[in-house]
């Protein structure tokens, strides 16, 4: 019925990813990854929004300190 290896596993994968959204559908899986985005978002959105305390500071820093320490790593490999 299929001459080639191409369609039958085209096909495979169809019926695959077919199978495991009426699953993931009916047993609700959608709306509680939805739900952990959405709630993931909310707090990111609400520590972006909160006053500055310790925790920007040291993610400030952070962001700062990487591409220093990337520099300083440039510096003495290539001074060696």
């Amino acid at each position: 019925m299929f001459k080639s290896t191409r369609a039958i596993v085209g096909l495979c994968l169809v019926g695959g990813v077919s199978l495991a959204t009426v699953i993931g559908w009916s047993t609700g899986f959608f709306s509680q990854v939805a739900a952990f985005v959405g709630g993931l978002w909310t707090g990111f959105t609400t520590w972006l929004s909160s006053p500055f305390g310790w925790d920007h500071v040291i993610a400030g820093a952070g962001v700062l300190l990487i591409p220093v320490a990337i520099l300083v790593a440039i510096f003495i490999v290539v001074d060696s």
